[in-house]
Formats: structure tokens, sequence, C-alpha cells
């Protein structure tokens, strides 16, 4: 049986010490996390997430309910012991003199050895495994000054599995990075959820590449309700894009994408290579066209290539062309009278 890492029953999370008379941001909460599982926590903006990461970090003081990590009260745990059950990667920037990654890498075992403490050998074991984990041993003698942001990143989670803690949670971690980079953090961090059996916890605007890589979705809505399920669960029952849907936005579940919806100009029919067909298609809709597929319209679209070159068919009721790029063809379709 799947082993529960952090267990949050009727939990309220806001601003003040008690539920009388603090401000309550979102609640009541019942939801878990399973050892081994990467948890994507998502939302519009000021629903609470980095409210509900500092309440479950133990940095801001909940207005009801309970916190337990593997079956223990967070709230009974000293403060300094709390620190081996879970660590936090927070998106502020902090200073840090003149450390060099490595260095940084080994205040993780603060929490085993204190600050006086010397490394012993489990320690430096569990640090050169940090470092080989997150693949950033030839970042070890570099200052952290001379880091870039997604290499920062990376040994602040280094100095997080240094810390050696069942539970680790992360306050948009991919804030700041270019997509490559992005995308390697979260594919880092899945992998890591994976080999460790750590729970991981990261609040993120990055909504597609949530959809792909998490186990499940935490969801926190407008609407005071925080859904938890598998993000293709979610998509399916119209919860995830009911969550962000805005006007003149909406989510295709087809291609899990949002779509800026533009007004309705006309219906028009693509066939052809399949590539062709969804490129051409997202820029068709942009342009307001209500596109159909392998269907009888008044206007209709070809799409053919050949290796690198494209080509594309329009035969309409009163005109037709032929062009070799999308923004050729859209320049036709917007003028008419050509």
């Amino acid at each position: 049986m799947d082993q529960v890492a952090l267990q949050i029953s009727q939990l309220e999370i806001g601003y003040g010490q008690k539920r009388q008379s603090g401000v309550k941001v979102a609640g009541p909460i019942d939801i878990a996390i399973q050892a081994g599982e990467l948890i994507c926590l998502l939302g519009p903006n000021g629903v609470g997430k980095s409210t509900l990461l500092r309440t479950m970090a133990g940095i801001q003081p909940s207005l009801g309910g309970s916190i337990h990590i593997l079956s223990q009260n967070i709230s009974e745990i000293h403060k300094r012991k709390l620190a081996r059950h879970l660590s936090v990667v927070l998106t502020d920037s902090l200073g840090y003199g003149n450390l060099t990654a490595f260095e940084l890498v080994s205040l993780g075992r603060i929490p085993h050895t204190g600050w006086f403490g010397n490394l012993g050998s489990e320690d430096r074991n569990k640090i050169q495994w940090a470092v080989e984990s997150t693949g950033i041993s030839h970042l070890c003698q570099k200052s952290i000054h001379a880091l870039s942001d997604g290499e920062r990143q990376k040994v602040m989670i280094a100095r997080a599995l240094a810390q050696d803690t069942p539970v680790i949670l992360l306050d948009e971690p991919t804030a700041h990075l270019d997509l490559p980079n992005r995308i390697d953090i979260v594919r880092l961090l899945r992998k890591l959820a994976r080999e460790t059996e750590k729970a991981i916890i990261m609040s993120t605007h990055e909504l597609d590449l949530a959809l792909q890589a998490a186990d499940k979705i935490w969801l926190m809505t407008s609407e005071n309700i925080t859904y938890s399920g598998t993000p293709e669960d979610l998509v399916l029952n119209d919860t995830f894009g009911g969550a962000f849907t805005r006007e003149g936005i909406t989510f295709d579940k087809t291609h899990g994408i949002f779509k800026v919806v533009e007004p309705h100009c006309a219906e028009i029919n693509l066939n052809g290579d399949e590539v062709g067909i969804f490129w051409t298609k997202r820029a068709l809709e942009r342009q307001g066209y209500t596109v159909l597929c392998q269907s009888t319209a008044n206007e209709n679209i070809a799409i053919a290539s050949e290796g690198l070159q494209w080509s594309w068919r329009y035969q309409g009721r009163e005109r037709h062309g032929t062009f070799a790029s999308i923004q050729a063809l859209i320049d036709f379709l917007k003028h008419p009278k050509l």
C-alpha cells in the first residue's frame, strides 16, 4: 500500500493566529500526497497557493485544521526538527555571499549537524548523492553569483535533496527561466520523485508542463474549492478548463491547450497533411475562422508537403489560389477583392 507522506485535514489558511480573528484566504482543505509523487499546485492569482505552501512549511500558522507528515502533526514538531521532515525551495533571491555551489548544497545538512557541526561521512555521502542526482558536479566550485538562473535553481534543489526530507516544497521553481530550462527543471523533479520516493509539491503557472508531468494536480479555484486528481481526469470533467477560462479564452480539451477565441467570421475546411492541418488551423482560428476537417464547406484548403516545402491550395466559390506559406494564404483571405 502506498505511504501517505503528507496529509492535510480541514486546513484553513490565511493571516492571523486564530479562526475567529484571522483573515481566511482558503479552506477547509482536505488533501494528501503519496511518497514518490510529483504534485503541481495550480490556480489563478490570489487564490492562496503561496499561502498554502508557507503554511505547509510551518512558516505561516494555519487558522484551523491539521497537517501531518508521515502521521506526525507538524504543530507538534519542534521548529529545529521540522527541517528534518520537509525542505523548502523558495523563489525569493537570497544572499549567499561568496559561497560556491558545493558549499550551498552542504548547507542542506545543517538540520542534521547544527551550525557548528562537522560533516561526517554520511553527510558527505548525502551531499555527493544530491550533487550527482541533479547533475551539477561541473558547477560545484563556481560561485553562486556566477551561475545562470537555471543552474542556480538546480543547486537549490540539490540543497533540498541533501537535507534528505520525505517532503520537498517548491514555490515557482521555474519562474524567470526560459522554456528549455523550465522543461529541464520539471523533468528533474519528476525523475527525483520517482527515484527517491520523496513527495514533491511545486506551485507553478506552467499549465502545459503541469498537465504533462504531474502525477496529480492540486487545483485551487477562486470559488474557494481545492480539487485533487490526475491531470487527465481534471481535464475531462472540465474542472481544469473551468478554473482558468475567461472571456475570449477557452481550453481546448482535444489538444490540451488554451486558445484565444476570436469573433467568428466564416467556416473553412482543411484536408491533407496532418501536421500542416494542425498549424494552419491554429493560424486560421486566430483570424476568427471556424475550421472544419474532412467536411464540405464553401471554402476549402488542401495542404501538401514535400520535405520542408509546403503548399496551400485554396478553392472558394468565386476565387482560388496556391500559396507557399501560411502568411501568404492569410493575406489572400484577408483581402477578398484581390
